[in-house]
């Protein structure tokens, strides 16, 4: 039997609902705020606030995709989902892109072995999540475990300090059969990253690949669900980069290519000017309030556009049953 993890232990992933697939609820520090403050989300009282708005629009699951090192921060999340018990928290490990860790020809994944990596990234998928996450030595693991492992990479192009936590990535979900959630810039380097982590023996299924709707490319995005990867269309109402109409019509363009249960949605409103908490005028409820009614009104089926929010996460997110997995021998000291 598969099943989806949260922090709060493993589900059925029936009872996901309809789910926020890639979103931000608390970071408390890491290269992204260094680099822009506003990336900071450090309030517990603003995160229960936010995510309550949520659940009042009939959501349930949201994925936080701060992985290590980003200003993840389990225990202010285990106090948002104390807070808010009927809330699903899946929270990530794995890796952004290179330039959000501060320095990487120092970062401990520079000096550590692919497999030395794989095995940080695996506890945190079957043990328990460092409350420290990594900033000094672990001593202590909360019983909170991720539930999905990310990877990130730069704008056109894959470092070489990328391309070794990808290839640890892909063991890592072999190993425990965790799906696997990507960064991509501005929507490029996606096919790159498909072809790597499932080069490497990641199971496609359980690959989804994020900020994808910034290359508005059919041809492009067919065949990678070609490939039989799964397609994130994250980030709402950000018209600085384009307005919701174009991300409207990727997606009635990808059902009509056939591609609808390739799909999931989030919103990705992982700045305070993107959070109604902090201020801004839309927030992480947008696709629910916002775009979800408006693909129902612009011709597509209600029951496929429920299908974005609920089965297709379902299956993407679900963990791959251990008869398909091919589990990695511990290593030796």
């Amino acid at each position: 039997m598969t099943f989806v993890r949260t922090i709060r232990g493993d589900i059925a992933p029936e009872e996901m609902g309809t789910t926020n697939a890639h979103d931000h609820l608390i970071r408390s520090g890491g290269g992204e705020v260094m680099h822009d403050p506003d990336h900071l989300l450090d309030s517990v009282d603003k995160a229960v606030e936010e995510a309550a708005r949520f659940l009042g629009a009939g959501g349930t699951t949201i994925v936080d995709m701060c992985p290590v090192d980003c200003g993840r921060d389990i225990k202010k999340l285990l106090e948002v989902n104390d807070r808010l018990p009927d809330l699903n928290i899946i929270v990530a490990t794995g890796f952004h892109q290179a330039k959000n860790y501060e320095d990487n020809r120092t970062h401990w994944v520079t000096r550590y072995t692919v497999d030395q990596i794989t095995e940080l990234v695996v506890a945190d998928v079957v043990e328990g999540i460092d409350f420290h996450d990594y900033s000094g030595p672990i001593v202590e693991r909360s019983d909170a475990k991720a539930g999905v492992i990310k990877i990130g990479t730069a704008y056109g192009k894959i470092t070489a300090f990328e391309h070794k936590f990808i290839e640890a990535v892909a063991q890592a979900s072999i190993e425990t059969g965790a799906p696997i959630s990507t960064h991509t810039t501005q929507g490029t380097m996606a096919h790159e990253q498909a072809q790597l982590l499932i080069g490497y023996g990641a199971e496609p299924s359980k690959i989804s690949i994020g900020h994808i709707h910034r290359n508005y490319d059919v041809y492009y995005h067919s065949k990678l669900c070609e490939m039989g990867v799964n397609v994130m269309y994250d980030g709402t109402n950000r018209i600085k980069y384009q307005p919701d109409s174009v991300r409207v019509q990727l997606i009635k363009d990808m059902v009509a290519a056939g591609f609808a249960d390739r799909i999931t949605l989030g919103t990705d409103s992982g700045k305070r000017s993107y959070q109604k908490a902090y201020g801004a005028g839309s927030g992480i409820d947008y696709d629910l309030t916002i775009t979800k009614p408006r693909l129902i009104e612009e011709g597509l089926d209600p029951q496929m556009v429920d299908d974005f929010f609920v089965a297709n996460p379902a299956r993407a997110l679900s963990f791959l049953p251990v008869a398909n997995r091919t589990i990695r021998q511990p290593l030796t000291a």
